[in-house]
């Protein structure tokens, strides 16, 4: 018996070892440094990444309420600098950031580890349906604004 075992395990050994021999041909994994190219990431950004997400497409409010906080998923690819607005029309709304990446609040908000949360002022709104539109607007290098209009410009519905 104790044969028995002593062979299985040896057996067992030699597999293990077998099975750890370099692989042959093509592989996902390198450890050439002649190939470059294993090794780095694009960091191109790509205006296509751009997302934003809300987690609730309705907004419903009391008549009397003053602040309306919204969150969300969003993505900015690797661009450097980016902020959200929100528009009810062709009218910029008042907002603050409740999780600021900066100590300065421009009335926008910001995108920090995958989310955004900040509070929508509408106490300048009449009781009624309002359609807004949170819009992430990304900067390249030179200060060029990039939107992606399809993903990251969503529409939510606002009732007070």
């Amino acid at each position: 018996m104790r044969s028995v075992r002593y062979f299985a395990g040896l057996s067992s050994l030699c597999l293990l070892l077998a099975a750890c021999q370099p692989v042959e041909g093509d592989s996902l994994l390198t450890d050439k440094k002649d190939d470059s190219s294993a090794h780095t990431l694009d960091k191109t950004p790509k205006s296509e990444e751009l997302t934003v997400q809300l987690f609730s497409p309705t907004i419903n409010m009391k008549n009397t309420d003053t602040k309306a906080e919204i969150t969300g998923e969003c993505y900015v690819s690797t661009y450097p600098s980016h902020r959200l607005i929100v528009m009810n029309g062709s009218t910029q709304m008042a907002l603050v950031d409740t999780n600021p990446a900066t100590a300065s609040n421009a009335n926008y908000a910001t995108c920090k580890n995958g989310r955004f949360n900040f509070s929508l002022n509408i106490s300048t709104l009449a009781s009624g349906v309002y359609s807004m539109r949170i819009i992430m607007q990304a900067f390249d290098a030179d200060g060029n604004a990039v939107m992606n209009e399809a993903r990251a410009a969503p529409t939510f519905t606002l009732t007070k």
